[in-house]
């Protein structure tokens, strides 16, 4: 007899920006905030949801925690994404991102020790960037949406 052992696979939370600079209202710029995690991959600033923190909270939160930036105007839902990987301890589990569009006209930006470098980027190059398929739909999803 064949014994098998099912472990649930935790679903992890998780909510990030796609962050236009936008220096004045009447000022539109085209640049697009990435982040170069350690893994040497380009992403957009997101992070884990805390526990009694709302998706919004956790945006704000997070894309303080890891470019600095305190002045961010939230506009719109852009979509999730969903996917599977392996932890460090070898353990599988799935994380669901949701993104939202965003502004600052903060330029300065302050990147936390979990990333090595940040760019300020046109969203053609921004295509062109991302390393994962998934942020590259995210990204095309909020710009068909006539977002950015």
């Amino acid at each position: 007899m064949l014994d098998f052992f099912f472990y649930d696979v935790v679903l992890e939370q998780s909510v990030g920006a796609v962050i236009k600079y936008q220096p004045t209202a009447d000022t539109d710029s085209s640049e697009i905030l990435l982040l170069r995690n350690r893994r040497g991959y380009w992403g957009f600033p997101q992070g884990h949801r805390e526990k009694g923190e709302t998706e919004l909270q956790t945006l704000v939160r997070e894309v303080h925690e890891e470019t600095g930036i305190k002045d961010l105007e939230i506009h719109s839902y852009v979509g999730e994404i969903t996917y599977s990987f392996f932890k460090a301890d070898g353990l599988r589990s799935s994380k669901q991102v949701m993104f939202y569009y965003a502004t600052t006209k903060t330029r300065e930006i302050k990147i936390s020790i979990e990333h090595e470098e940040f760019k300020w980027v046109q969203l053609k190059d921004a295509f062109s960037m991302l390393d994962h398929a998934k942020l590259r739909q995210i990204l095309n999803t909020g710009h068909m949406k006539g977002l950015y």
